[in-house]
């Protein structure tokens, strides 16, 4: 099997670190980072991190397109990342983050710009060509500037077309175009989970996510833990401690878990009772992101610390 991530709006990342963020003074920023980055980017790079391939894809574009390709191909782990981007007639977009010393993390995205139809469907036929039966497909982060939404049926159905399955971490109309169209499994956030379905309790929004037609849904809760959920039961695995950092790449952390649990030891599961033991390595990789100053990078030996740690229960939903 082998997995794959896309980022459809990736960015070149800057991690600004300050003491204090003052709004309405100028600051000199004497700690700066860049990097390749996007949601997607980010899982192959912790993918990378604990021994696992991946091909990345997603639209590159401009100056800024190549400055991304050149700094993924100077990674340590770029070897186990195969560079499977399309090119398209736009700048690659820049995202900021203001990081301050109590960890409060500000961040500036730039929305992109969409993509011509044109260039959608070489992404798609990237997908079609790349894809064989049994693969793993992680789809993460925002569509570039106003691309419709129906793109992400468009992915899905392409993914399940050559037999290969789809794991979504989008947000809004991304995220329920992906339900309806059957994704294999959803990983939002508990606040996102909220946005989409209109409800605050986590087993019922889950319920109604499955009740779309999405297989799986996987809801990240932060210091709380994260929960799995399939029409066959819920199940939730809690830190035993609270990591304190940069959470900015935790969710892109679980994510990389997520695959490559499934790809070790799921790769037919279908049921939450099946992916339940995936949760300590999805909470303890998410930890280990925290610890580290930028996304897409894990601390490994905190990462060990840890998987022994997390505990997984049954829920009570109803």
């Amino acid at each position: 099997m082998t997995v794959w991530t896309l980022t459809p709006n990736p960015a070149l990342d800057f991690t600004y670190r300050i003491p204090t963020l003052t709004i309405g003074i100028p600051h000199r920023v004497e700690d700066t980072q860049v990097r390749a980055g996007g949601k997607g980017v980010n899982v192959s790079r912790v993918l990378a991190q604990i021994g696992k391939e991946s091909t990345a894809t997603g639209f590159l574009g401009g100056a800024n397109g190549q400055r991304f390709s050149e700094l993924l191909a100077d990674l340590p782990e770029s070897k186990l990342i195969t560079n499977s981007f399309v090119e398209f007639n736009n700048q690659t977009r820049m995202s900021i983050a203001v990081v301050e010393d109590n960890s409060e993390a500000t961040v500036l995205n730039e929305s992109g710009d969409a993509p011509t139809d044109e260039e959608w469907e070489k992404l798609i036929e990237v997908i079609r060509t790349g894809l064989k039966p049994g693969d793993l497909l992680a789809c993460s982060g925002s569509f570039p500037g106003k691309s419709s939404p129906d793109w992400m049926t468009r992915i899905v159905n392409t993914v399940h077309e050559v037999g290969a399955r789809i794991l979504v971490d989008a947000t809004g109309e991304a995220l329920v175009k992906a339900c309806a169209a059957g994704a294999d499994f959803v990983k939002p956030n508990d606040l996102e989970l909220k946005a989409t379905t209109g409800l605050d309790n986590i087993c019922d929004g889950a319920a109604a996510l499955l009740e779309q037609g999405v297989g799986i849904v996987i809801t990240s809760e932060g210091e709380n833990g994260m929960s799995i959920h399939g029409k066959d039961g819920s199940y939730r695995a809690k830190p035993a401690r609270v990591i304190e950092g940069n959470p900015t790449g935790a969710g892109d952390a679980s994510v990389a878990a997520w695959c490559a649990f499934i790809d070790a030891e799921a790769r037919d599961a279908l049921h939450a009772k099946d992916l339940k033991d995936g949760l300590p390595m999805a909470v303890a990789l998410s930890g280990a992101a925290v610890a580290r100053p930028v996304a897409g990078e894990v601390d490994l030996e905190l990462y060990k610390e840890m998987l022994d740690e997390v505990k997984v229960e049954e829920m009570e939903c109803r």
